[in-house]
């Protein structure tokens, strides 16, 4: 019964996604939460979710933040740096994109959090600008979202750092795709504080 509600409600939950989507903050900006965040616009044939500024008259800003973390003080840093996307109205998770840098790797890692109740063997699509589309599958779901991962190619570093848009597209429970996009302006500046 229980799984019941919680499908019912995730496929609720993209179908309100759909209507209103807004983009998390920078942490360091010091406007107001109302007007730091950006709104999106559903397409007609699908959703999309653009990235603006919520009067829709200036760029967007950049919505990238860093962070290092520890478990203790000899442990080594592990850093990461995100962007995330809100329904405007409650403030619910939509989706996010986190690269994290392993301390023992160093190789730059992108998991991508996305809504429960999508049609998993659709899986996503990461799309920067115009570029070439990369298929990734979905690797497991919580109820917090689903999630799939990819290492950071050097060739995708380099686009995500000099692209203005990276889309990452899904399909809902009725096959339809889901196009959510993430602004890449701030993402270099973001990127260089965590190496």
């Amino acid at each position: 019964m229980m799984r019941v509600f919680l499908l019912i409600a995730s496929v609720a939950g993209i179908g309100l996604m759909q209507s209103a989507i807004a983009q998390q903050p920078q942490q360091k900006q010091a406007k107001p939460a109302a007007a730091a965040k950006s709104s999106a616009t559903p397409a007609a044939s699908g959703a999309t979710a653009q990235a603006g500024s919520a009067d829709n008259s200036s760029p967007p800003q950049p919505v990238w933040t860093s962070r290092c973390s520890s478990d203790s003080r000899k442990s080594a840093l592990l850093c990461e740096i995100e962007q995330s996307l809100f329904i405007t109205k409650t403030g619910q998770l939509v989706a996010s994109v986190n690269i994290k840098i392993p301390p023992d790797t160093r190789l730059p890692v992108m998991m991508i959090q996305l809504p429960v109740g999508l049609f998993l063997p659709g899986g996503v699509n990461l799309q920067i600008d115009e570029g070439k589309s990369q298929a990734l599958v979905i690797q497991t779901c919580d109820l917090k979202g689903c999630y799939a991962a990819t290492t950071v190619s050097p060739e995708l570093l380099g686009a995500l750092k000099s692209g203005k848009r990276l889309s990452v597209t899904f399909q809902n429970l009725n096959k339809e795709n889901v196009n959510l996009a993430f602004v890449l302006s701030g993402f270099a500046e973001s990127y260089d504080k965590i190496i």
